[in-house]
């Protein structure tokens, strides 16, 4: 990255993997051009060119298992032709398929390469059977229908044409299955059924592919379930929390605090402090020890209740409001109901 700030001559960087934490920084400094795996047309087209220059007979249907053999790598095509051709110019159906399934390139799929065959469309998929279908989902059965679930909606199927209707039908059918699929798999995860995976694979892989089947719009994108998931608990967590620290004055559950109380909690807070500036800090602080909250409380609470594209009205608040409301109340001691500090340990 230093050489790339400094240097006078252009330096191009190459990577397989767009998506390596170590590419993060470098995007930065550099022009980010994507190229998109080739298809089997475009590579048979130039390979068919170079063999008939080479004076090699080659049939469009062999070239095809020859492509697809090598995962659509055109140095691996053109290494297997160099290799093949020096035992025979002319090169039939039959031998190149044999011939091609012993020198099957070995991959490793990430979850991007995946759903990106499950809805992918032409040779590379038609002779794929049911089994071969339901093996994309056995990549990574955890992380893959999550992302089937992220990119459906950017597909645009090819059995609908231009017939927006037949496309809402698709998108329709699909969000049915995966919901399906989801139920399936809170049956694996809570009876621990794991019998069930083919059945899940059928719902989240196999049916979606099918109906969606045609071109993916845009580069795939990550599941965003898991960072909503993380958030979830993380709010679960604060709730529960509230809920114990105001369990004598309130009596509520977590479900009454976190439907019926927040809002009314934060606006309780604030409002004097919006109204009033520095003179409302104590009344702030009184409802505070009220209800047992501590100052970690009053900022979980502004977490638990803002929403996005909607900051918290605490955050609006003017910088010596906001300090002289925590000079107030670090200023007293607060009797609490509950012990701050979590019991040591024993070491055995």
């Amino acid at each position: 990255i230093d050489l790339i700030k400094h240097t006078k001559i252009p330096i191009i960087c190459m990577c397989n993997d767009r998506n390596h934490p170590k590419i993060r920084s470098l995007v930065h400094y550099c022009f980010d051009l994507r190229f998109p795996r080739p298809r089997v047309e475009q590579i048979k087209g130039a390979m068919m060119s170079i063999a008939f220059k080479e004076g090699l007979k080659v049939p469009p249907p062999a070239m095809n298992e020859l492509i697809l053999a090598a995962n659509q790598d055109i140095r691996q095509v053109l290494h297997n032709l160099s290799m093949w051709c020096a035992r025979d110019k002319t090169l039939t159906y039959d031998g190149v398929k044999e011939d091609a399934s012993k020198a099957k390139k070995d991959i490793k799929l990430g979850p991007f390469d995946v759903v990106r065959k499950v809805f992918a469309k032409g040779e590379e998929t038609s002779h794929m059977s049911l089994i071969d279908k339901a093996d994309l989902f056995f990549h990574d059965y955890s992380l893959g229908p999550l992302f089937v679930q992220e990119n459906y909606i950017h597909v645009k199927p090819a059995a609908a044409g231009k017939d927006l209707k037949k496309e809402l039908i698709l998108l329709s059918k699909t969000a049915d299955s995966i919901c399906d699929g989801d139920l399936v798999d809170r049956q694996i995860r809570a009876r621990q059924n794991w019998s069930l995976l083919p059945t899940q694979a059928i719902y989240s892989s196999v049916l979606p592919g099918e109906l969606m089947r045609g071109y993916l719009q845009e580069f795939p994108s990550f599941p965003s379930w898991l960072g909503k998931f993380s958030s979830t608990g993380k709010h679960d967590r604060i709730v529960q929390e509230l809920s114990m620290h105001m369990s004598l004055r309130t009596h509520a559950s977590k479900r009454a605090v976190n439907l019926d109380y927040l809002s009314y909690l934060r606006d309780a807070v604030v409002s004097p402090l919006v109204r009033k500036g520095s003179d409302g800090v104590q009344n702030a602080v009184a409802f505070m020890d009220s209800y047992c909250l501590l100052k970690e409380d009053v900022e979980n609470l502004m977490e638990a209740t803002s929403w996005a594209g909607k900051p918290s009205v605490f955050s609006k608040l003017d910088s010596k409001v906001k300090s002289a409301f925590t000079r107030a109340y670090n200023k007293v001691a607060h009797l609490t109901p509950y012990s701050l500090q979590l019991a040591p340990k024993s070491k055995r």
